[in-house]
């Protein structure tokens, strides 16, 4: 509980965005377990997926945007590798089932799913 407190301290929104989330799930879902967990390192991608594995988790969900044409140009004329990313680092790296989530747009609807062995799967939904 006390690391709990600490990083409501910090980023008090992002805590009760997946407080509801889970209020949520677990109001839809009773019978599903949904924990939420928050921990440092030093690489976010390597720290998820080890977390991941410690708890035992059967299911890794994660949210994913499309950066910007303009943010990708940046990156790739500042010399920085351009995709991959944490979400793909664990999507490829978890030992469980991992699922990267992105809408795929405001106008058309529905979601794109990337799994290790599906890239943008469209879920119209």
């Amino acid at each position: 509980m006390a690391g709990e407190r600490v990083q409501t301290e910090r980023q008090p929104k992002g805590c009760e965005l997946l407080h509801s989330m889970k209020s949520i799930c677990q109001a839809k879902k009773p019978e599903v377990q949904v924990e939420l967990r928050s921990v440092e390192g030093k690489e976010r991608g390597p720290t998820i997926v080890e977390e991941a594995g410690k708890q035992g988790a059967s299911l890794l969900v994660m949210g994913q945007r499309k950066r910007s044409t303009t943010w990708r140009l940046i990156m790739m004329w500042a010399g920085n590798k351009v995709g991959g990313g944490t979400v793909d680092y664990c999507v490829q790296n978890a030992a469980c089932m991992a699922l990267a989530v992105r809408r795929k747009s405001r106008r058309g609807g529905g979601y794109l799913i990337t799994t290790k062995r599906h890239k943008d799967f469209w879920l119209l939904a």
